[in-house]
């Protein structure tokens, strides 16, 4: 299933190593030798990649656009890219049980990645395709990351507040809207309409929902950052502001045991690919580690305006500007944080960021010029051989003196690159998926459909 809607699919080959086993017997005198088994396997990756393919760099001295698009990739390779050969011999005539010597060669002393099908595979090679890799693929689904995105969005945006009004709860003022925002900024960019007056009071009757606000007194400490803060604001409106935002980089590393022994073919009695002499070599558990690292980040670009009433240079504007900056003017994300509306939990991905964005699209204008969450997730499986769960048995351990051939571990990397765009709203917001109630609802919040 493709992960992106639009665009072209591509795909090519990872060369990775080669599996190789070649095993001959010699009788005599007279001497015969006679090619028992003679096989070669690629064990290769593939990466495929989904993208509009965008143009890049783009021509200087245009208008900005955002000409970006989602992406997606996934490469699969096996480590390492080469395995050292290995020849043993094996004095099968030295002893009274064998009648012939064995030779075998090749790049066969693999770890048993394939489990069950290493030893099908082992007792018929004819089937080349037991040994196909099997790839872990746990990158986070698009709903997952539209839920980064969110985050990153409340995290980041512009008119991002100092301070959080929920901390501190007030009493109801009797003249303030039970929607604060009801009647709201009107921004130059007009990005959001606003719903009449009744909204606030659909929602009291279908939720029985009458919000708070806070006490204004908490949200005057911190002065010396304000007028830095106001600066800022009122220097970016109308402005291009880029915003990125890093997650902590997620990393696990666990070891067990799997299916299967090693090195590949073995059972615990023999070794499917050369039973007679393999009852004189050494028998061991397969281990696997499995190693996943996670990255996402944002990255976008931010647009609003001052509020309607702001004059440049008015002091009691400035004064209003900056109690509403420091928190002091309750709005819709400061009463999704005042009262439990979990009516709205199963909706949004992340609804507290989802209502933090929406408040500020709705106060500020503020939209996405453009929004990106980008994500590399890479899986390493890495096969060896445990600890030795059968010795040499007698009297077939006089074909082979130790040492014994060691086991090479065989790794299968899985590396996913995805990047999920933003509408002008935010990650996530499907209207089209949206029942009547549920856009009834986001309308009384404060948004309609006027950008898809």
């Amino acid at each position: 299933m493709r992960f992106i809607d639009r665009g072209k699919t591509k795909s090519r080959t990872v060369p990775g190593p080669q599996f190789s086993v070649r095993v001959e017997t010699e009788t005599g005198p007279p001497i015969v030798k006679t090619i028992r088994k003679n096989v070669t396997v690629p064990i290769d990756g593939i990466q495929i990649t989904e993208s509009d393919g965008n143009r890049w760099p783009l021509p200087k001295g245009g208008a900005f656009i955002d000409s970006g698009s989602e992406f997606y990739t996934q490469k699969t390779e096996v480590l390492p890219p080469t395995v050292g050969h290995t020849l043993l011999h094996f004095k099968g005539k030295a002893i009274p049980v064998v009648s012939q010597d064995y030779r075998v060669s090749g790049n066969f002393m693999l770890a048993n990645a394939w489990g069950a099908n290493g030893q099908v595979f082992a007792s018929d090679t004819t089937k080349r395709h037991l040994l196909a890799p099997t790839f872990t693929d746990l990158s986070s689904t698009r709903a997952a990351l539209n839920v980064k995105g969110s985050i990153a969005i409340a995290a980041v945006q512009p008119t991002n507040q100092i301070a959080q009004a929920a901390r501190s709860v007030g009493e109801l003022l009797k003249d303030v809207p039970a929607i604060p925002g009801a009647s709201l900024w009107k921004s130059k960019l007009r990005a959001a309409e606003v719903l009449a007056a009744s909204a606030g009071e659909y929602l009291n009757t279908v939720f029985a929902v009458m919000p708070t606000i806070t006490d204004l007194s908490d949200f005057l400490k911190a002065t010396h950052k304000v007028d830095k803060l106001v600066d800022q604001f009122i220097r970016d409106s109308g402005r291009l502001v880029r915003r990125e935002f890093r997650f902590p980089k997620e990393m696990s590393d666990e070891t067990i045991e799997v299916l299967g022994y090693s090195p590949i073919g073995s059972t615990m009695d023999y070794n499917n690919l050369y039973p007679e002499p393999s009852y004189a070599l050494p028998v061991y558990k397969t281990m696997r580690r499995r190693v996943i690292e996670r990255e996402i980040w944002f990255s976008g670009a931010f647009t609003y305006y001052m509020p309607y009433w702001y004059e440049t240079g008015n002091r009691s504007d400035r004064i209003r500007l900056t109690a509403e900056l420091l928190g002091a003017k309750p709005d819709l994300n400061t009463l999704w944080q005042l009262a439990p509306w979990s009516w709205a939990a199963g909706w949004f991905s992340n609804s507290n960021a989802f209502m933090k964005n929406l408040s500020s699209l709705i106060q500020y204008g503020t939209v996405l010029q453009y929004g990106y969450v980008m994500e590399t997730t890479t899986v390493t499986d890495t096969y060896f051989a445990g600890d030795k769960v059968r010795d040499p048995i007698a009297p077939y351990s006089g074909m082979f003196k130790p040492p014994y051939p060691a086991v090479t571990p065989i790794t299968f990397r899985t590396t996913v690159k995805k990047r999920v765009k933003a509408n002008p709203f935010g990650f996530g917001v499907s209207w089209d998926g949206l029942s009547t109630a549920q856009q009834a609802i986001v309308a009384a919040l404060g948004i309609t459909r006027v950008v898809r």
